[in-house]
């Protein structure tokens, strides 16, 4: 198997993410228009209630299984043999808890589209080859699989709509996509590894994982309830326009997500660096990187709620108007968001990942009861305010109640303030005496 340079394999997941998130922007307009606010309410609630099953699933193995082989290379072959099997056990299970939970809510003539969504679930399992793929750093093969399937995915969904097919046919066809996924990375392995054969399950190697994936499995289960149990609930507590018009609007808010985490990303090696020389010269680079992502999510914050009727009338069309003042709530969220990309990593350079883990959950949580309070009352425009308080509270508040976490909510306010520090600088510049 081909291995690329750490470089060049982000390069290629980079290009993945900006064409994914094109294609996938340019079908969610055309799905939205084509089916309606209630039609793409029921598909994004179902695809929802698969999503929250995912981290389950995964059972917080994803990363785990990179390290382990990077570290333990002569033992591959009972890695991913061991997390196979443990994952295909905990996506069966998940699938199959959630399907009786919900076959008393999901509308009859939806259970059999559900029950294949829960099918194709399983079938992620196989998604331990891509992290075999990431330990070989081969991102390139993964990259050139997702693309190809989200690009097929995407031309049988404008075949469907050319020939007015049924919100049916397009369930079918995200089952479909997620299935090729898991099939995908099989035939990977299947011609770069070393033969499926080869593959053993290994009791003290599951015992090992599993001892360390709770952590990770509870971190993932926050992150998806933050991004799909408003849909779920919205789904359960009102109508599917107001999930279908809620879609619209995290839609268009959720997409610029990639770009902070992007930044970081290529940027924080650099502050560890710094971090071992300069502590002080550390927090100035930390804060000057907080301040640019503050002011990155400001300027689109405004820009939205400034033009979001144009915005939303260009791209999805006047039926879908009312999404307008939900966008305008949701989009402010993004302040809290861009600043947590920095503030996750800070706190794994800082050895505090128990913090963000219980950060999270409380977030969670406070989502959870948050979208019940407002909910009943406000719909989908009680969804993204109970977001934007969700966030608040975990990526800024809660760095308040621990004086370990305080530099960083230094750092925050002060880009909080930026404006006035920037007032402030220019008036001690002016009223600077001239030096004779």
């Amino acid at each position: 198997m081909k291995s690329t340079s750490p470089a060049l394999s982000s390069i290629w997941l980079v290009v993945e993410k900006i064409s994914s998130m094109a294609i996938t922007l340019a079908i969610t307009l055309l799905l939205a228009r084509y089916l309606g606010p209630e039609s793409f309410g029921d598909l994004n609630y179902l695809l929802a209630l698969v999503t929250l099953i995912s981290p389950l699933a995964a059972f917080g193995l994803n990363g785990l299984i990179t390290r382990e082989i990077v570290l333990n290379r002569h033992r591959t072959n009972q890695i991913l043999g061991t997390a196979t099997i443990i994952r295909l056990c905990t996506a069966f299970t998940s699938s199959l808890l959630m399907w009786i939970c919900m076959s008393f809510f999901v509308e009859e003539k939806y259970t059999f589209d559900f029950t294949l969504l829960l099918v194709a679930n399983v079938f992620t399992s196989f998604l331990v080859f891509d992290y075999w793929l990431q330990a070989h750093v081969a991102n390139q093969y993964a990259v050139k699989v997702r693309l190809f399937i989200l690009i097929f995915a995407s031309f049988l969904k404008l075949i469907c709509i050319f020939y007015d097919a049924t919100l049916n046919v397009f369930i079918y066809v995200s089952a479909l996509e997620i299935s090729m996924q898991g099939v995908g990375f099989i035939l990977i392995y299947y011609l770069k590894g070393k033969g499926l054969k080869k593959l053993v399950f290994c009791w003290r190697t599951a015992k090992e994982l599993l001892s360390q994936s709770w952590l990770l499995l509870l971190s993932g289960l926050a992150a998806v309830v933050y991004l799909k149990i408003d849909q779920i609930m919205l789904g359960h507590m009102t109508t599917s326009e107001q999930v279908g018009l809620y879609a619209v609007a995290s839609r268009l808010s959720e997409v610029w997500y990639f770009f902070p985490v992007a930044i970081v990303s290529s940027f924080f090696p650099k502050l560890l660096d710094v971090k071992g020389i300069d502590k002080h010269q550390y927090h100035l680079q930390l804060q000057k990187l907080n301040d640019f992502l503050f002011v990155g999510a400001l300027l689109l914050s405004i820009f939205v709620t400034v033009f979001v009727d144009p915005i939303i009338d260009i791209l999805f069309g006047s039926a879908y108007i009312n999404s307008a003042d939900i966008l305008i709530i949701h989009i402010w969220a993004g302040l809290f968001i861009f600043m947590r990309a920095l503030l996750s990593k800070w706190l794994l350079a800082e050895g505090l990942l128990r913090f963000s883990l219980i950060s999270q959950l409380a977030g969670a949580i406070m989502n959870v009861a948050m979208n019940w309070l407002l909910i009943p009352f406000y719909g989908g425009v009680g969804a993204a305010i109970a977001t934007v308080i969700s966030y608040a509270a975990a990526s800024y508040l809660a760095l308040l109640l621990n004086t370990k976490t305080w530099p960083m909510a230094k750092i925050m306010t002060k880009s909080f303030i930026l404006p006035f520090r920037l007032l402030r600088k220019g008036v001690y510049i002016y009223s600077e005496p001239e030096k004779t």
